[in-house]
């Protein structure tokens, strides 16, 4: 069989699609090859194929040379500073992505680089141009890495925890806005008289110098302030892919060089003002589109104006009550290092408490106004506000592993992951491109044939008018405000397409412990059923429960613990232990009513009306005592749970508690439905079932015991603070106490989901409606650009609305 001259795939059977390269008929496998291909060939590129010797594109992009740039970047000081470990073992960097302007460029990426050796994972956000990569530094540097992606014509950047590279690009487009500006005036200036010979008597030798000194102007805006369209569509070109500076960089390129053919032959009409224009406008306009979609939806840059540039570093740490300090710049703040905060500071670093007392208000970390009194021993966190009291902090992490760098590090990595939804919107928006092309070459066909002297006119409207910029941005800056705004009300996004289902879920499900209550329980009533006092009770009881992270192990947590081996948590019924006695070791057991029958241990009725939560202690095979544990409701449950009634929402109570304690909580909170008794595999059960039933589910849990539960939800909630934020797996983590801003989440959901709808929608008959208007020649170039950097503009600012 054949192979296609431009890609090397085999030549489909029947398909006998050709292209002229260099004078000779080569087989093409498809259109959308055989339209690349004639491109080059007529824009003067068929040295790409002499270029890359034999190799197809996407090899010739693998084995170019390798730079010497970015060698720096594998020093061990270097690297540990822009580079984090996984708990894994293996290594992730961020980096920022200069170029990336579209969906489709992140697409090119993530296929080539996934393909390297060593690459793990690769997650893009096209919104903040920012790239998330998991690597093997065993098996590929990070500096190839880097080089891999400027051999694709991209230009990586470093991107630390608190700073930002985006001033030498802003910088650099204003400059390129400024030329393609000044030389627009200036040729339009001088095609006054060109275009109206009957008002202006301008003699023919001084036409022609008009014209000369606008194809000066022109080829300096053409070659310094159109060259980022042409570069990029070069490249596209280079790796196989069509990307949305294809039919802006064949548009210019058009009016450019025929303008250039006409000036030298001394007929025909130019069009230098004419590109001059459109580079102008679609210069503007993607400054524009990308200072408002910049604005608030880049999380980490958010996230790091809120901390400080500098802190009081205590001179002395030995000695806290000199207090003498000095100011140093937060990045010079290691782990270690005794910090002063005053009244009305914001907190530089996260830290313990060591000397002095205060009210802090975590609002901005965890979306709660409420104050929170800090004493020794506390943990205080970086970006909250002391605001009253005095406070002396010893460091307790560097920078870069802060809590504001883990929301940092969650938030980028969930808007890096693409929902099924804008995967197929993506993929639409680069056939888009192809169908533009094909529209274009048909235009050009008719008018070539119909009306010679329109064909220019009527071809570049229609490659400028068509481009689905606005299409692509639809959905995900959408969902990136989406997720911006979650987090300032105390919301983290682990997964963005959960916020796009969340307010369409009919049936939820409720945990009791730790969710639906605080997670700090308290003893009522304790029945004694044994000869041991009840110190070492409280010390046996202390001592079981340290190895547990469950809400129930509070109320035991409060006195000095027994000394015990073989210690294990059986996760959703109790923790057992061997505790040496006097004369013997002894098999202790302390969890629900339901996991010690199943061990055969004979258990008395205990009468529960009050709806209290019961623990019993076992030794060996006899029970010693009952714990009977009270506790309040949660913040912001009695609202959500109306909320979500008033919905229509079907809302389930399930929990490993004795089942007349859940019905006790059940009816205090108005639940219809509720189980109790269960174990977490009946959990994972309860939401099978009504998955089974075509019935997608929400889980809300406390995310410590929960995992395996929340893992089956469509949509899993949990509560999470502190350091088990980094071992968070749920789709949406409530940083407060409160369980009120998933009420916001439900409004954001549906808010979201209307957004992505007008701007789907606005994109699609912009591009249907303006299409054929282009292709009848009623639309001028300048109006096409200006059309299309609006349409794009008219997107990011209707997304911006989620702020």
């Amino acid at each position: 069989m054949t192979s296609c001259f431009h890609c090397g795939e085999m030549v489909p059977k029947g398909c006998e699609l050709t292209a002229q390269i260099a004078g000779q008929a080569q087989p093409m496998c498809c259109i959308g090859c055989q339209a690349v291909a004639v491109f080059l060939n007529d824009n003067d590129h068929a040295m790409f194929y002499q270029y890359r010797q034999h190799q197809f594109p996407a090899e010739q992009v693998e084995s170019t040379g390798h730079s010497n740039q970015w060698q720096h970047l594998d020093a061990v000081e270097v690297f540990s500073q822009i580079v984090r470990p996984n708990p894994t073992g293996s290594s992730q960097v961020t980096i920022k992505v200069d170029g990336m302007y579209c969906s489709a460029c992140g697409w090119l990426l993530q296929k080539v680089l996934l393909n390297r050796t060593g690459v793990l994972d690769l997650r893009i956000n096209s919104v903040t141009q920012n790239m998330q990569i998991d690597f093997d530094p065993s098996q590929i540097k990070l500096s190839d890495i880097f080089n891999q992606i400027q051999q694709l014509g991209y230009q990586p950047l470093q991107q630390n925890s608190s700073e930002s590279p985006n001033d030498g690009s802003r910088k650099d487009q204003l400059k390129k806005i400024a030329v393609a500006g000044f030389g627009m005036m200036f040729i339009m200036t001088l095609a006054v008289p060109l275009y109206s010979p009957d008002q202006f008597t301008v003699a023919p030798h001084i036409q022609r110098f008009f014209l000369m000194i606008s194809l000066l102007v022109a080829t300096g805006i053409y070659f310094y302030s159109g060259k980022s369209f042409i570069r990029n569509a070069i490249r596209d070109i280079r790796n196989r892919h069509l990307g949305m500076d294809v039919p802006v960089a064949l548009s210019i390129s058009l009016a450019y060089f025929v303008s250039l053919y006409f000036s030298f032959i001394q007929q025909g009409h130019v069009y230098f003002d004419s590109m001059a224009m459109f580079i102008f406008f679609l210069l503007l306009g993607r400054y524009v589109e990308s200072q408002v979609r910049h604005q608030g939806m880049n999380v980490r840059e958010s996230l790091f104006a809120l901390v400080p540039i500098s802190a009081q570093r205590l001179v002395n740490s030995k000695d806290l009550t000199a207090q003498t300090t000095e100011t140093v710049p937060l990045n010079q703040i290691v782990k270690g290092d005794h910090i002063l905060i005053k009244a009305g500071e914001v907190i530089p670093c996260d830290g313990q408490v060591l000397q002095g007392s205060g009210s802090v208000n975590e609002a901005i970390l965890t979306g709660e106004s409420a104050l929170v009194d800090k004493q020794p021993g506390d943990v205080i966190y970086a970006g909250a506000r002391l605001s009253s009291g005095q406070l002396i902090s010893v460091t307790t992490v560097n920078n870069q592993d802060s809590f504001l760098a883990k929301l940092a590090d969650l938030m980028e990595l969930a808007q890096s992951k693409k929902p099924a939804t804008l995967q197929s919107v993506d993929q639409l928006a680069s056939y888009f491109v192809s169908v533009v092309l094909l529209l274009a070459l048909g235009t050009a066909i008719w008018y070539g044939l119909q009306q010679p002297d329109a064909l220019m006119i009527a071809v570049l409207s229609v490659l400028i008018a068509t481009c689905p910029c606005a299409l692509s941005l639809a959905t995900p800056t959408a969902l990136t405000a989406a997720g911006v705004h979650l987090l300032r009300q105390g919301v983290l996004v682990n997964n963005t397409g959960a916020i796009t289902q969340l307010n369409k879920i009919k049936h939820w499900y409720f945990d009791k412990t730790g969710t639906l209550t605080t997670n700090t329980l308290s003893i009522k009533n304790t029945h004694k059923l044994s000869t041991h006092s009840e110190q070492s009770l409280a010390a046996i009881t202390a001592g079981l429960q340290k190895i547990s992270n469950h809400p129930i192990a509070s109320a035991f947590k409060h006195h000095q613990p027994s000394e015990v081996t073989d210690a294990k948590q059986v996760t959703g019924y109790g923790v057992s232990g061997i505790i040496a006695s006097q004369t013997e070791q002894q098999q202790w057991f302390m969890g629900s009513a339901a996991w010690l029958k199943s061990l055969s241990i004979e258990l008395p009725e205990i009468n529960n009306d009050a709806g209290l939560t019961q623990v019993y202690l076992v030794c060996e095979k006899d029970l010693v005592a009952i714990y009977e544990l009270q506790v309040p409701i949660r913040t912001g449950v009695n609202a959500l749970l109306k909320s979500l009634t008033k919905q229509g929402k079907n809302l389930t109570m399930i929990s490993g508690d004795q089942p007349a304690t859940v019905a006790t909580w059940a009816e205090q909170l108005a639940i219809e439905h509720y189980f109790g008794g269960l174990k977490a595999e009946d959990k994972i059960q309860h939401i099978a079932k009504q998955q089974q039933l075509g019935n997608a589910c929400v889980m809300v849990g406390d995310g410590v015991n929960d995992a395996p539960v929340l893992a089956q939800a469509d949509v899993s909630i949990s509560l999470k603070q502190g350091a088990y934020l980094a071992h968070a797996a749920s789709d949406m983590i409530v940083l407060g106490k409160s369980l009120a801003p998933i009420e916001q989440a439900l409004t954001v959901s549906a808010k979201t989901n209307a957004i992505i709808k007008q701007n789907l929608s606005w994109s699609l008959v912009y591009n249907l409606s303006v299409t054929p208007i282009a292709m009848m020649g009623l639309l001028a170039p300048w109006m096409a650009a200006i059309g299309m950097s609006l349409s794009s503009l008219l997107v990011v600012l209707n997304s911006r609305r989620l702020l």
